[in-house]
């Protein structure tokens, strides 16, 4: 599964922004992932290459 890039903000902290990785199929799964965990504001990326790869092992959400 793809691996995405995201940075985002908290619904209660707008101040505050977090980045981190997701795996998902898709941008829309992705963004469903970090919904649920109450961000809002999310800019996604996909990751390619090796790094994508490697990344998938050591992604924050899954």
């Amino acid at each position: 599964m793809p691996l995405y890039k995201y940075v985002a903000t908290e619904t209660s902290r707008e101040e505050h922004s977090e980045s981190g990785t997701v795996v998902a199929r898709n941008e829309e799964e992705a963004k469903n992932k970090l919904k649920q965990l109450r961000f809002d504001q999310v800019r996604i990326k996909k990751v390619a290459g090796l790094m994508g790869l490697v990344g998938q092992f050591t992604a924050n959400i899954r």
